[in-house]
């Protein structure tokens, strides 16, 4: 697995005023927004996506975020907090563990309510 595979970096504002803060997310295509929340220790994810791209952003709480090849094998593990961004391609495994209490957007290429999510999803147990 590259390096620069999955992305994970802080959203900078695009503009700010008086009035406070607008921040850019995503300026891609999507088919799904979904809002995701954790419990304290919740584990979701353990799964890839053969074509849609994820993108996550943490709206509170602290998560471990784990990704790997196709195998499970070559994992890095990112700590995820608040205001943090992932752009997860294709045929990245990914998993996530709450630290904390927490919710993030959910958004990806396939909407979740289409047959086809179904079919581009590979479950892989890797946390």
């Amino acid at each position: 697995m590259k390096k620069s595979v999955v992305e994970n970096y802080m959203i900078k504002p695009a503009f700010t005023d008086a009035r406070g803060h607008i921040f850019d997310i995503v300026e891609e295509p999507l088919s799904h927004v979904g809002l995701i929340t954790f419990k304290k220790g919740a584990v979701r994810g353990n799964h890839y996506h053969k074509k849609s791209i994820q993108y996550t952003y943490i709206l509170k709480g602290k998560i471990i975020f784990v990704v790997s090849d196709k195998n499970g094998k070559n994992k890095k593990k990112f700590i995820l907090k608040e205001g943090m961004f992932s752009r997860i391609p294709s045929n990245i495994v990914h998993a996530y563990k709450a630290l904390s209490p927490a919710a993030m957007l959910d958004m990806t290429t396939l909407a979740r309510g289409v047959k086809g999510y179904e079919d581009d999803t590979v479950r892989v147990k890797i946390l």
